[in-house]
């Protein structure tokens, strides 16, 4: 039997769609592979378990809350926890609240190997906890295990507040600032109580700054009314320091009397330091009145330095002569003696 050639056309069209399927099956298989190897390299996953609904703070995980995802490793953090935890996961509660695919962390386990707030507080210190806002957090890069000081602005009475108070009058508050506490550790900022590191693309680890606007502290109970009342006063600002650094500033205050007080007042000519004496007087300043302490302390050394007078000598006993020169008797005159009178006889 003659094969027509429309036949043959047809099955050499078909033949042709088949091969033309297969190869572009093949290419596209192998680019996706090869696609797939490359993003595999690059994006490294890992198993990790997840939330597999939203679960509150407080609430307790279990198996039926739990779930297993695989996660690219460059986007997880060194805290979350994998499968093989399990075990240990089960029963704990959390801290903070999770939503479905939220990786579970260490950092968000109130118990287990991640201990609660309460009891890193050691006995007879107490842990507060304030609101903080950009610039007192500084820029949200402080994280749990910094050391800080806090500083105070506000109103209040300073020595300047005295010295402008009229004769009589009560000091007015003046805007000042001032050092309240020294090296103090901090627990938690935000709900975290433990620095966060995240992996970086060149397979290196680095600090992850978590948004927050709270901090908590480890004080005293005395330090903790103080800061209640600066928040009701004024403001506080934190201020990081090196751990290392164990010296304690002295606590100076700056108001804005001082702090606008460029420079002294220039002395005019003429005007100067004096000393004001009065001739006479039997005070034991001798008569000398001292204007400044730099011309007491003058008189003080004047008085060390120049000779004493001597004491005067006693005068001596008067002579004959100078007897005989007051009555104005010549010094060379021998008295003379004179016979008594006899009464004469009638």
């Amino acid at each position: 039997m003659k094969i027509s050639k429309n036949t043959l056309l047809l099955v050499g069209a078909v033949g042709l769609g088949v091969l033309c399927f297969v190869g572009a099956n093949y290419y596209l298989r192998t680019t996706l592979s090869r696609a797939e190897a490359k993003l595999a390299g690059e994006y490294k996953t890992r198993k990790i378990m997840v939330a597999k609904a939203e679960i509150p703070a407080g609430g307790m995980l279990t198996a039926d809350n739990l779930a297993v995802r695989s996660v690219p490793e460059r986007y997880l953090g060194s805290t979350v926890l994998e499968p093989d935890a399990f075990d240990m996961v089960v029963g704990q509660k959390l801290m903070v609240p999770l939503k479905p695919g939220d990786p579970i962390d260490r950092a968000a386990l109130e118990r287990g190997d991640h201990a609660a707030l309460s009891t890193t507080v050691a006995a007879g210190e107490r842990a507060i906890t304030f609101p903080v806002d950009e610039i007192s957090s500084i820029s949200g890069m402080l994280v749990p295990g910094d050391v800080i000081d806090l500083l105070y602005t506000g109103p209040g009475t300073t020595a300047n507040s005295y010295r402008a108070a009229q004769a009589g009058a009560a000091p007015a508050d003046m805007l000042h600032v001032r050092l309240i506490m020294q090296a103090v550790s901090v627990m938690a900022t935000g709900k975290t109580t433990q620095k966060r590191v995240i992996a970086t693309e060149g397979g290196g680890k680095k600090e992850y700054d978590a948004e927050f606007s709270t901090i908590t502290l480890n004080v005293g109970p005395r330090q903790a009314e103080q800061i209640l009342l600066a928040q009701k006063l004024g403001s506080l600002t934190a201020v990081l320091r090196n751990p290392d650094d164990k010296k304690m500033l002295d606590r100076v205050v700056l108001d804005e009397a001082a702090f606008k007080q460029v420079e002294s007042a220039p002395r005019q000519a003429g005007q100067g330091r004096f000393i004001e004496t009065i001739i006479g007087g039997t005070g034991a300043a001798g008569g000398a009145r001292i204007k400044t302490p730099e011309a007491e302390s003058m008189a003080a050394v004047l008085k060390e330095i120049l000779p004493r007078p001597a004491a005067t000598p006693a005068p001596p006993a008067p002579s004959a002569q100078d007897v005989k020169s007051r009555l104005g008797i010549p010094s060379g005159a021998t008295p003379t003696r004179t016979s008594p009178v006899s009464p004469t006889k009638p």
